[in-house]
């Protein structure tokens, strides 16, 4: 889309000025961060790509890098360091008096932070870390496209919990096909997963499935097998 094809009062620049930033959506915010496009794609259509291949999650976005941003669009490099300039101001905001503010005690938390993830037209199992007061390390997209087609190495999920120093964790993924309840394949790889960790003494909390308007949690699923 071009900001050209945009009303002029709703364009992310105008809209700000008139309505104020705060009025503004994740992709409005990123393209105003952006600036302009590149390669026939405007700043909004950048935005765009880099929030849905990034679980529309902006704390996933945060994890990203250099050389990943440069793939998205036509994306110029003086407009990558921005963003990321951008994301390290907010990462080094939230390891300050802030970071207390993202402690996760339930699913209903997990889920918040997740929820758009209904949107995605594909599946992407993410791995959230915490620390032993549950606090925020990190969070990771860990595979994307069809779960049960995923080959689900588990010394890659333990390498990543052992070097976060990781006391607990959540995994997240999504059913684009509005499928409320894991399947049988859920059900094997979290059973399989919790039991390695466990060995390390990392804690599986549990393992969200996002739907459209909800969402489902494996651990009481397990007793299915």
């Amino acid at each position: 889309m071009k900001i050209s094809d945009i009303p002029v009062n709703l364009r992310p620049r105008e809209k700000a000025l008139q309505f104020g930033i705060e009025e503004l959506s994740d992709i409005e915010l990123l393209a105003l961060i952006i600036g302009s496009g590149g390669q026939g794609n405007s700043a909004i259509d950048i935005a765009s790509e880099l929030l849905k291949t990034h679980a529309n999650s902006l704390a996933l976005l945060l994890e990203t890098n250099y050389r990943s941003l440069l793939g998205y669009l036509g994306l110029k490099k003086s407009i990558a360091l921005r963003l990321l300039a951008t994301f390290e101001f907010h990462k080094r905001l939230l390891s300050s008096k802030y970071q207390s503010s993202f402690q996760i005690y339930d699913e209903n938390d997990v889920y918040i932070r997740y929820k758009n993830m209904e949107n995605l037209d594909h599946e992407e199992l993410v791995i959230l870390m915490l620390n032993s007061t549950r606090k925020i390390i990190k969070e990771k997209v860990l595979y994307k496209g069809t779960f049960d087609s995923f080959e689900i190495d588990v010394r890659q999920i333990v390498q990543e919990l052992v070097l976060a120093k990781a006391k607990y964790y959540y995994l997240i993924h999504n059913h684009p096909d509005e499928e409320n309840r894991p399947s049988e394949e859920d059900i094997l790889a979290t059973k399989l997963i919790e039991k390695t960790t466990k060995n390390l003494g990392i804690k599986l909390l549990n393992h969200l499935i996002v739907f459209k308007y909800g969402f489902s949690i494996i651990k009481n699923e397990k007793k299915r097998i």
